[in-house]
């Protein structure tokens, strides 16, 4: 499982262009004008929150295995995704958007990007240990 698991990080080419895909689906998203629909909770926790925490982990974790074969990628994914998280935060002050800056929102993508983090990390950690041969 773990060559299968190098094989796949190192499609460059797949990752980038998926990760892309993804970085414009979540732009979408955070600025479209807001559904209509009641709010509704998960375990008590607002599910937009639950949304912006899943999201930001992918992204997270697709940003690094586009940056697999780069130097840092951990840092590039982590810092990639908390920089579209924040921009995106911020670009919701915009009126024309029908969007308002969340904190929690802030909070919750911060979240997902460091766990999507420790989970990327530990892919790493797989992958050099069967380049080792162990």
């Amino acid at each position: 499982m773990q060559k299968h698991i190098k094989h796949w990080l190192q499609a460059k080419s797949f990752f980038r262009y998926t990760a892309v895909l993804a970085t414009f689906v979540v732009v979408y998203l955070s600025l479209s004008s807001p559904a209509g629909k009641e709010p509704w909770t998960l375990f008590f926790v607002r599910g937009d929150l639950v949304l912006h925490f899943i999201c930001y982990l992918g992204m997270t974790l697709l940003y690094f295995a586009a940056y697999f074969t780069y130097q840092y990628p951990l840092k590039k994914a982590f810092i990639s995704s908390l920089l579209l998280g924040l921009l995106m935060e911020f670009l919701q002050l915009i009126p024309v958007f029908e969007r308002f800056f969340d904190l929690l929102d802030l909070l919750a993508n911060s979240l997902g990007a460091g766990l999507g983090v420790l989970l990327s990390y530990r892919l790493k950690k797989i992958v050099e240990k069967n380049s080792l041969g162990y």
